[in-house]
């Protein structure tokens, strides 16, 4: 078959190029929505890397929630703490013997009230339905990290008048409140234990979260070097491509090419 002009000869290395052209740019946008491509090394590499991430992304989300559990120990912790050092200042004004039989009652119905605070924290304070006060946090493993070994253990004490030692003291006298204000203090230097073990392994966990933060980015950016694609340069490069072969073959056939080669270069 003989192309009759000079025009009609260009147009179709023009429209074989486009052809090409718009082949690799199709198959990229095929690798760009599934993670098969002809490339099975890079295929099976990103695979793994994204079953990795999946391991990171569920550490990841462990160690946020033990962070919010100790969060909530902290402020209940606080909590306790101000109630200790109010029963301290009741202690020490119901040290002074000038007080009145009305005064020093009603200094002790306030000292059994916060006691009675204390036990309630420590009972209802909750997180995800863990009483977090009450020695329900023991051997509490979090996981760390996608691997095994990779895991931290919590432990929070019981906090209560009983175990913080405050159950049998009193301010109803002078010398029972002496003995309550050694109580409160002994009470309150155990309270501040337990919060700087609670800080510690906060700043622990939110370490491991910052490594784990950082490999997922790593990670991330290594599939996407294997796998991805820029899907919306693709596809307007893709729709580009296709527009000028549309013109290109209305130019052939104003050029009154013939309709086997206009059906031959279709093929």
């Amino acid at each position: 078959m003989r192309i009759n002009d000079v025009t009609g000869a260009w147009l179709i290395r023009q429209l074989q190029q486009l052809s090409g052209q718009q082949s690799i740019t199709f198959n990229q946008l095929s690798r760009a929505v599934t993670p098969f491509n002809q490339d099975v090394s890079s295929s099976a590499i990103a695979e793994k890397l994204r079953a990795q991430i999946g391991g990171y992304q569920r550490s990841m989300y462990e160690v946020h929630n033990a962070v919010g559990m100790l969060a909530t120990a902290e402020a209940g912790l606080g909590s306790i703490s101000s109630v200790l050092n109010r029963l301290r200042e009741l202690a020490v004004q119901a040290s002074n013997s000038t007080l009145t039989g009305t005064e020093r009652t009603a200094l002790q119905r306030e000292y059994s009230q916060l006691l009675q605070q204390i036990n309630s924290t420590s009972q209802n304070l909750t997180y995800n339905n863990i009483r977090i006060l009450a020695g329900e946090v023991k051997n509490f493993n979090v996981q760390t990290g996608p691997n095994e070994g990779q895991k931290l253990s919590i432990n929070i004490p019981s906090i209560n008048v009983e175990t913080l030692g405050l159950s049998s003291t009193n301010i109803s006298s002078v010398e029972n409140a002496q003995r309550a204000l050694e109580a409160v203090e002994t009470a309150s230097e155990s309270v501040s234990r337990t919060r700087s073990y609670i800080g510690a392994t906060t700043n622990r966990l939110l370490s491991a979260a910052s490594e784990l933060s950082s490999t997922m980015f790593n990670l991330t950016s290594s599939v996407s070097r294997l796998a991805d694609t820029d899907f919306a340069r693709s596809s307007i490069e893709f729709f580009k491509i296709q527009l000028l072969r549309q013109s290109s073959m209305l130019s052939m056939i104003h050029s009154n090419l013939s309709r086997q080669t206009v059906l031959r270069l279709l093929q």
